[in-house]
């Protein structure tokens, strides 16, 4: 049985090209992009009939070998974020990532 992981990640909008981005600079070729993702957070409300917030993108990444690449893909994700928190006047940036166990069951 291979120990696997999910990555998620979810962002704003405004980010998903960045992240895409990284993907594809490291040769990650397998992920899911839902876009238009509701909710709220600590980031405020995201919500698509909000036209001054719009809406997050989530990403999942299940890894298996893949996992190699976890560390370059949070210190990628950690530079995307210190490139935002400048002059962001201490709101959240709209980046948040996860990982927990994952399973294959069928």
């Amino acid at each position: 049985m291979v120990i696997m992981e999910m990555l998620l990640i979810i962002c704003g909008k405004t980010l998903e090209k960045e992240v895409v981005t990284l993907f594809q600079d490291l040769g990650l070729k397998g992920y899911t992009v839902i876009s238009d993702v509701e909710g709220s957070s600590v980031t405020g409300t995201m919500l698509s009939a909000d036209p001054n917030f719009g809406t997050n993108t989530l990403f999942l990444l299940a890894l298996g070998y893949e996992s190699t690449f976890l560390p370059k893909i949070l210190a990628a994700l950690k530079a995307i974020r210190a490139q935002h928190v400048q002059g962001h006047q201490e709101h959240e940036i709209p980046l948040k990532v996860f990982l927990q166990p994952c399973d294959i069951i069928i």
